[in-house]
């Protein structure tokens, strides 16, 4: 393999550019860290807002800040607002963030996962992080307690639900006509190689038509996507276990490392299945059968690899069997660096002897 390009760590999210006209004063203090669209997101007034956004771009960071906003510049109480996510965990990591922005005030709010909520309290401002993983008998238990027009945060990305229709997002524009939509599209966690294979592979199959994502990571010292095309399956699970011994010694730990596969591929032992990774981020991603067995040329295929190559914050490896998975024909071939060796099922030409 070649030699790993690990980018050196990043610091926390500056602002890099002038913020929006008639925003600089907004949110003082609270939107230092955020850049200008994500600032317009969380000073948004109250009412219906849904934050519309690709992998990295910031969703929580701006849902946190925009709750902190809310209850602290515009005095919303903090006893009204119900705050759910994916998880148990995903809730706990809000409340966290929320607890070092606002201090105690978070202990006056009610913060669930989703499979937490069994009965809906009678609060009046509602947020809701990942609204594309909320289950849709939830969203109409919501809706029916609320209203049409109710102070309802929502963020969520159609593309990153590898399997089944994100019914909740998609009901979101139609339900409340009057919501503002913002959308965020600079990317804060891929490098600039990782996001546009990302996008040449879900922009035909994107459910967020006009959707694009701009790397925020200068392109200097960053690697180009690893492609291993291994030998048979072996091959490839000697590659995959070696990987973080190898990283180690560029200062990459264990569990910053992450191999993925597709539900069900057992052929690299202790590989996360793509159903297991939504919210997830490494530095590393090793992305394993990459085959058309597991990958064939559907949108449902395209979602899954989408959403396991967006996990990859530094550096990404794809690995395949034979010729892989048709979908990497789609990534211009530039963003790849080739390594290993296929098996060929050509019969051999036997070359003509002199006598």
């Amino acid at each position: 393999m070649p030699e790993p390009v690990i980018p050196l760590r990043r610091e926390p999210l500056q602002p890099d550019g002038p913020c929006l006209a008639g925003m600089e004063e907004v949110g003082t203090g609270l939107l230092d860290h955020v850049d200008a669209m994500q600032r317009v997101a969380a000073s948004a007034p109250p009412g219906p807002l849904l934050i519309n956004a690709g992998p990295g771009t910031g969703k929580t960071h701006v849902l946190i800040r925009r709750i902190a906003y809310l209850t602290a510049e515009l005095h919303v109480p903090a006893s009204q607002c119900l705050v759910l996510a994916r998880t148990r965990a995903a809730a706990a990591d809000i409340a966290a963030e929320l607890r070092e922005l606002i201090g105690t005030a978070v202990a006056d709010m009610t913060i669930r996962g989703f499979e937490e909520l069994s009965e809906l309290p009678p609060l009046g401002h509602l947020f809701v992080d990942d609204l594309h993983h909320m289950p849709p008998k939830l969203y109409e238990a919501l809706r029916a307690d609320r209203g049409d027009q109710p102070d309802f945060t929502a963020t969520g990305d159609p593309d990153s639900l590898p399997d089944g229709e994100p019914i909740p997002f998609e009901r979101f524009a139609q339900d409340y006509p009057e919501a503002r939509t913002v959308r965020l599209s600079r990317n804060h966690r891929n490098t600039a190689p990782i996001i546009a294979a990302a996008m040449q592979l879900i922009t035909p199959v994107t459910r967020a038509p006009g959707r694009g994502m701009l790397p925020s990571r200068p392109a200097a010292g960053t690697a180009p996507i690893g492609r291993f095309f291994a030998a048979d399956p072996a091959a490839e699970r000697h590659f995959a276990e070696r990987l973080p011994d190898r990283l180690a010694e560029h200062g990459v730990r264990p569990d910053e490392v992450a191999v993925i596969a597709a539900d069900g591929n057992a052929s690299v032992p202790g590989a996360i299945p793509i159903s297991r990774i939504a919210g997830a981020q490494y530095r590393v991603v090793c992305c394993v059968g990459v085959t058309a067995e597991d990958f064939p040329d559907e949108p449902a295929a395209r979602r899954r690899l989408f959403t396991a190559m967006t996990r990859a914050a530094d550096l990404l490896y794809v690995s395949h069997t034979d010729k892989g998975s048709p979908l990497l024909d789609d990534i211009d071939p530039g963003l790849f660096t080739g390594f290993g060796q296929v098996r060929s099922n050509q019969p051999q030409v036997e070359q003509p002897r002199l006598l």
